[in-house]
């Protein structure tokens, strides 16, 4: 690139290249990338000079200098949260329940089984096609040829079971998120 005799930029330049060096310098340690900032200043400052007429020669290469300065930092930043990601042991789920409540989760359900497994035959089959599977009152009246209000005692009679069960070995039957302290739900 050839440079007039008459550029104000260049000119500027000259006499401000220390200081721009040193305003480099507070944000970039290393003395050739601060070589190259400044060579990068000069040549954009002055291809922006034959496009333009520049008032202040001297606010304009700072100007350029803190963008290019801006720039690579901001590259640099990029770089290092790529590399940080990458080496990033796992992805923490905040979401995750707590251990004690993954613990108090199997011992709920370890003790519903145990209260399951107890309950007479007739019971237990309704119980499980209703609370385990979903099934409807009309679904397990016709799988298993009894009557609606029999399926709806069974069911009382199971989730009773259920709760007297856990209630005596002091495991919570609430789920502390949904429901409050004084409601009984398995």
């Amino acid at each position: 690139m050839e440079i007039s005799q008459t550029s104000r930029v260049y000119a500027a330049f000259r006499e401000k290249e220390r200081a721009i060096r040193s305003f480099v310098r507070r944000y970039i340690s290393d003395q050739t990338m601060i070589e190259d900032i400044c060579q990068e200043t000069i040549v954009r400052a002055l291809a922006a000079e034959k496009a333009r007429s520049i008032q202040s020669a001297d606010a304009f290469l700072f100007g350029v200098a803190r963008n290019i300065v801006r720039s690579h930092l901001e590259t640099k930043s990029k770089s290092l949260l790529d590399f940080v990601e990458d080496f990033a042991p796992y992805e923490a789920d905040f979401d995750s329940p707590s251990i004690e409540q993954v613990v108090d989760d199997h011992a709920r359900m370890v003790k519903f089984t145990e209260s399951v497994l107890r309950m007479p035959r007739q019971c237990q089959r309704v119980f499980v096609l209703k609370k385990v599977y979903g099934y409807s009152h009309k679904e397990i009246s016709a799988q298993l040829g009894i009557s609606i209000s029999t399926i709806e005692k069974h069911v009382a009679a199971g989730m009773k079971r259920c709760l007297d069960d856990m209630e005596a070995a002091n495991v919570p039957v609430s789920d502390p998120e949904t429901s409050s302290k004084s409601s009984r739900t398995v």
